[in-house]
């Protein structure tokens, strides 16, 4: 009785430690794509076509990294549209802030970037990218005109890429 209750122990506690490592190390993972699919559910404008959208997360690789202990997500949607660049834009300025990684707290602001004006930055050691303005900026909505004009006159596709990018902090910043 006592050795089958000690093997019993055993067993349920190395249960107990794969569970807790296969948790802690899933768990940036699973941030990272909840936080993305904040983005990827976010309704389209109309006579816009989803390209390819894309979900990176890593540690330190947004901007050249850093020195802090942030694990960085970001969701990005290539998409192509026939509305005009203004509509476009105004469709997006009414965009709510989404939601902090692993917070219900609202202040990420969403990102857009028009194919022509916007550079692709490659993080080879990651083999991930991200978008940035032609100096390399960050582009978020609100740098956006709000004065702008709807043009009514006909033109090819606008390709356009949106971004959410964000970091957190992330349980013993173990790597």
């Amino acid at each position: 009785m006592k050795r089958s209750l000690r093997i019993g122990t055993i067993v349920l506690s190395i249960c107990v430690v794969v569970f807790v490592i296969f948790q802690l190390s899933t768990s940036n993972e699973r941030v990272s794509e909840k936080f993305a699919s904040n983005l990827f559910e976010y309704p389209l404008p109309p006579h816009t076509t989803l390209i390819a959208k894309h979900q990176f997360n890593g540690k330190n690789f947004l901007d050249g990294g850093g020195s802090g202990g942030y694990w960085n997500v970001v969701a990005i949607m290539e998409l192509s549209s026939s509305l005009p660049r203004d509509e476009i834009i105004e469709y997006y300025k009414r965009t709510e802030a989404f939601p902090y990684p692993k917070s219900k707290n609202r202040g990420v602001e969403l990102e857009l970037y028009f194919d022509g004006e916007s550079k692709r930055m490659e993080e080879s050691r990651y083999k991930l990218f991200y978008f940035r303005d032609q100096e390399g900026r960050m582009q978020p909505i609100s740098r956006y005109s709000s004065d702008t004009t709807v043009s009514s006159k006909t033109q090819s596709d606008t390709k356009f890429t949106i971004q959410l990018a964000s970091g957190f902090d992330y349980f013993l910043n173990i790597d």
